[in-house]
């Protein structure tokens, strides 16, 4: 059993054998090879054990930096565990935004993805 891991509003407690948080792409990919039974875990903002598992969590959490920001596309290609609220401001000091954003700031890049959050733009 894993460290104990809550919710955001601490009402449910995860029961995963082990939670991973790489820092790099490298290390997710060799992490996963190895591991049968995967759950991502974004931001812990679920109110029930939609995101749980006996087996294996891995969170994004580190992986949360801008990688290339292209002025000339308008594009912006960020890592999967990036919040919102981080890449709002960051993109905001770049003079640029986001076509929507999630409800809440601590919402995950990779989980407004994963849920439909979050609708991009007409390219969606």
């Amino acid at each position: 059993m894993m460290q104990e891991e809550r919710n955001w509003a601490g009402n449910y407690r995860y029961g995963a054998a082990e939670l991973f948080e790489p820092g790099r792409m490298e290390q997710l990919q060799e992490w996963v090879a190895k591991r049968h039974k995967i759950r991502a875990l974004g931001s812990r903002h679920s109110f029930n054990n939609i995101a749980d598992t006996l087996g294996s969590l891995v969170s994004l959490k580190k992986m949360n930096q801008v990688l290339e920001l292209d002025h000339s596309r308008g594009t912006v290609t960020v890592e999967g565990g990036i919040r919102y609220g981080e890449l709002a401001s960051y993109l905001h000091a770049n003079k640029y935004a986001l076509h929507n954003l999630a409800t809440l700031p601590h919402i995950t890049i990779a989980g407004g993805c994963a849920t439909r959050t979050w609708f991009g733009g007409p390219d969606w």
